[in-house]
């Protein structure tokens, strides 16, 4: 009776793997067929997973969330994956969804990681551009490596679910498009000319027409700049005063720069260049992120005291419980906003200050 039982789940699970390949074209449906079949799709990853030494903490809770996510996302489809430098094996959610951005409908690869304790932890999104396509560098809300970070992510708590956080990187593309179509190669028999990649397919099977798209602006020809008009003649004429006020500071001027001569000249080159390498210290150690070392343009401080640059804190608590400076536990993931900083560091900028 055992090895027929087992037999019997072997043959429901194959049947629900089987079904997956139909249901590509019809998982949007929500019959009791379609998500009994899913169900039975999931729970055989999760038997799998368990078979590799994960634990589930809350396995139906995870069940649920990746049915409703595959039946609100048709395209997905359900598998055993891991992520890149990561030797654990999770639940993955892997296919495209359609992002809609200026009118028109776009399908973005990507890969969605539910983690073994969820939903106590957010998942796990990744955008996976095909050969032909290049995420967008210096992206709010996607790092290089496709790596999604968002608010959404950053609050996440038992009552979120990835239905909504998909939502919610539905809304940063409809904003912000994160992946583009690579530019064409120059093409050899036009001379070096670059041929245009064919138009896009919409979802109903038209053409998109040739305004700017995510997938089509990197292919675009440049916009062609301007010739300078010429200088035309002031129409402010400045009064006798201004004048005699701007010649005395001129020869002010002249005469200061001729006392400065031989050692006295170096002297003065040498100080001004110590105040702008104290300056320079100091900025590395208030203006910069810890994290990516660069300008911060919206500084928070973070549970640990320290202030860190808003995007990349959210980045380092959706895979981190601890703080990036001290490594300790962080008491929460609460972040809060550096405004005197951030005046600080925009004075500085509007000023014509320059950090390398």
């Amino acid at each position: 009776k055992l090895g027929q039982l087992r037999r019997v789940g072997v043959e429901i699970a194959q049947y629900g793997w089987g079904r997956l390949s139909t249901l590509q074209d019809n998982m949007a449906g929500t019959s009791t067929q379609s998500r009994q079949e899913l169900k039975v799709a999931i729970t055989e990853i999760q038997r799998q997973l368990k078979g590799l030494g994960n634990c589930l903490t809350d396995g139906s809770r995870q069940a649920v969330d990746g049915v409703e996510t595959l039946l609100k996302f048709r395209y997905l489809r359900p598998g055993v994956g891991s992520m890149s430098g990561c030797a654990s094996s999770f639940l993955e959610l892997k296919g495209t969804v359609q992002m809609q951005f200026a009118g028109s409908g776009y399908y973005v690869p990507l890969a969605v990681y539910l983690r073994d304790d969820h939903p106590e932890s957010p998942p796990v999104c990744i955008i996976q551009p095909t050969p032909d396509m290049m995420i967008k560098p210096n992206h709010h809300h996607v790092d290089v490596q496709g790596l999604v970070y968002l608010p959404y992510l950053h609050e996440w708590s038992r009552n979120s679910n990835v239905v909504e956080m998909l939502l919610s990187l539905e809304e940063v593309f409809g904003r912000e498009p994160f992946i583009f179509k690579r530019p064409a190669l120059p093409s050899p028999a036009a001379g070096g000319g670059s041929s245009l990649a064919p138009p896009a397919v919409e979802k109903n099977g038209a053409a998109r027409s040739n305004s700017p798209s995510p997938a089509q602006t990197a292919n675009e020809t440049p916009p062609q700049i301007p010739l300078p008009k010429p200088c035309q003649p002031s129409m402010y004429d400045p009064s006798a005063e201004e004048l005699a006020s701007d010649e005395t500071t001129l020869v002010e001027t002249r005469k200061y720069c001729n006392q400065l001569q031989g050692k006295t000249l170096m002297d003065e080159v040498k100080n001004k260049a110590n105040q702008l390498e104290e300056l320079d210290q100091v900025l590395e150690s208030s203006f910069r992120c810890p994290i990516s070392m660069e300008v911060m343009m919206e500084p928070v401080f973070a549970a640990d005291g320290h202030t860190y640059e808003k995007v990349e804190m959210e980045r380092w608590l959706q895979t981190h419980e601890t703080s990036p400076l001290t490594n300790e536990k962080l008491p929460n993931k609460s972040l809060i906003a550096n405004h005197n900083l951030r005046s600080q560091i925009r004075s500085f900028m509007d000023t014509g200050g320059y950090i390398s």
